[in-house]
């Protein structure tokens, strides 16, 4: 079926169609919906589905009739353009008007984006080196330290921070200095922790528990201010307190049985020492080599001649919310939305919290694509193999052979379909990473030839590998199912 179509330039890789449904198609719809209505609905005079076309207009209106088949007929409409005109979309169209008389739709298509890289062989950056720090090592050990350290039992005079168990008795006096019958306090066997910087009310309470050793019995006064909110603001009460025992917080000393309880790896203290060294090291590393690409990655953009649709930064956001809500979920959250109404906050908003970001990941993306075309990296057979065994790991060495087959068959269903197409990504993606890394480093990098037959992967030629798209930071927006609606009404 051929239809007219005029085509509208817009900016941003954006392509603007003017849909027109001839009239024979229009009226076709219009019978069909006619029918549609006579069979739902009664008609004055008429048996239901018997009324004639011409009474049913006249009963229901043009427009009522439109709106059974307008939505349908769009989409069929829009399907048929994009492959009459032989537009390649990047993602669902955007209805933005209809028209009558003639029926006519107004549609925007998002296209590809288009990158043109700059002079990325000769990009130079300067890596930051790194020096552990030895205060940070010494924090990691206080940080064990701090895990094996509690209270224990002290024979020395009680000082803050000691946790005290005490028999508690407080009472009102009277202008005469005998006790009333007000009571502000009876407790025993009650624990409590005197604290110079934040202490208990009435003011002194906390200073007169010092000195105090198991056993003591202790009467002392105090007069609670006039300024207090409490209701014994300006009376003098008496404390009676007897010290059942105390306890102080020690922090152990790192010692050959403290690194052996803190796992089997280690024997003695220094071995416990030169983990934390290795990995402090490790973190350290993998931080320099991040920031390493980070601006690589900003450079390369800057150089760069990048131009999407509008439609790409809402893709990209619409993985983004996927991706926080997956990580989420692993981490016990009951989704994005749960962490959303526990956090007081809209999905809108945050949504529209993250859209610089996305912005800035998917030019990263598109301009690490381009390299990847421009270079013609592939993934091998080899690599894609050696991948999915890195996500199974090793069997036991007392595997079964059923397990054996079982983990057999997993790994060949990793190796086609979405999920090859998914490990092709991200091999290509590292691969990619390394490269512009080589480049910023001035290593000598060969000129990109064509991946040889016998080793490039069937159906990872570089002509494939153009339609991967390499991810950054986050992975790439999935298509639109095939389901889904290839164009959207526009509010």
């Amino acid at each position: 079926m051929s239809i007219k179509i005029t085509r509208e330039e817009k900016e941003h890789r954006q392509l603007g169609l003017i849909i027109e449904v001839d009239d024979a198609r229009f009226q076709q719809e219009m019978q069909k919906a006619a029918r549609k209505v006579a069979n739902q609905y009664k008609i004055p005079g008429f048996r239901k589905g018997k009324a004639p076309y011409n009474i049913i207009l006249r009963h229901f209106g043009v427009g009522a009739l439109v709106e059974e088949f307008v939505d349908d007929l769009g989409q069929e409409m829009y399907k048929t353009a994009i492959e009459q005109e032989g537009i390649e979309p990047y993602g669902i169209g955007s209805m933005n008007d209809i028209e009558m008389e003639p029926l006519r739709y107004h549609v925007t298509v998002p296209l590809i984006p288009e990158v043109k890289l700059g002079d990325y062989r000769g990009l130079r950056v300067e890596e930051t080196s790194v020096e552990l720090d030895e205060a940070e090592v010494q924090a990691r050990i206080d940080q064990i330290l701090e895990r094996e350290a509690g209270y224990s039992d002290v024979e020395r005079p009680s000082q803050y921070g000691d946790l005290m168990n005490v028999d508690v008795r407080a009472v009102v006096l009277d202008a005469d200095g005998n006790e009333s019958e007000t009571v502000v306090m009876d407790e025993t066997d009650w624990d409590i922790t005197p604290d110079e910087e934040n202490p208990m009310e009435p003011a002194g309470f906390d200073a007169a528990l010092l000195g105090m050793v198991p056993g003591d019995e202790k009467t002392f006064e105090i007069d609670w201010p006039e300024a207090s909110p409490s209701m014994y603001a300006g009376e003098k009460v008496r404390f009676q307190v007897v010290l059942h025992s105390n306890q102080a917080y020690v922090k152990p000393e790192l010692t050959d049985e403290l690194a052996q309880s803190v796992g089997p790896d280690f024997e003695t203290a220094d071995e416990l020492i030169a983990r934390i060294r290795e990995n402090l090291q490790e973190e350290l590393s993998e931080s320099a080599e991040d920031e390493f690409l980070g601006s690589i990655l900003d450079q390369l953009v800057e150089m760069s001649e990048i131009d999407f649709p509008p439609a790409a930064v809402e893709m990209q956001l619409d993985q983004m919310m996927q991706t926080t809500d997956y990580r989420f979920r692993q981490m016990g959250i009951q989704g994005l939305d749960a962490f959303l109404e526990m956090t007081n906050q809209t999905a809108e908003a945050y949504r529209e919290e993250q859209r610089e970001e996305a912005e800035k990941v998917l030019r990263r993306n598109l301009v690490l694509s381009e390299i990847a075309i421009a270079e013609k990296v592939t993934a091998t057979d080899e690599e894609i193999e050696e991948q999915v065994g890195e996500m199974f790991g090793d069997l036991d060495e007392d595997a079964t052979e059923e397990q054996i087959e079982a983990r057999q068959r997993l790994v060949e269903m990793m190796k086609e379909g979405s999920s090859r197409l998914s490990i092709v990504e991200r091999i290509v993606t590292d691969k990619t990473f390394e490269l512009v890394k080589a480049i910023a480093r001035g290593e000598e990098i060969p000129e990109p030839v064509d991946a040889d037959e016998s080793e490039a992967v069937e159906g990872e030629t570089p002509e494939a590998v153009a339609e991967v798209e390499v991810v950054a930071e986050n992975e790439a927006a999935p298509e639109a199912a095939a389901d889904e609606p290839v164009a959207e009404v526009k509010e």
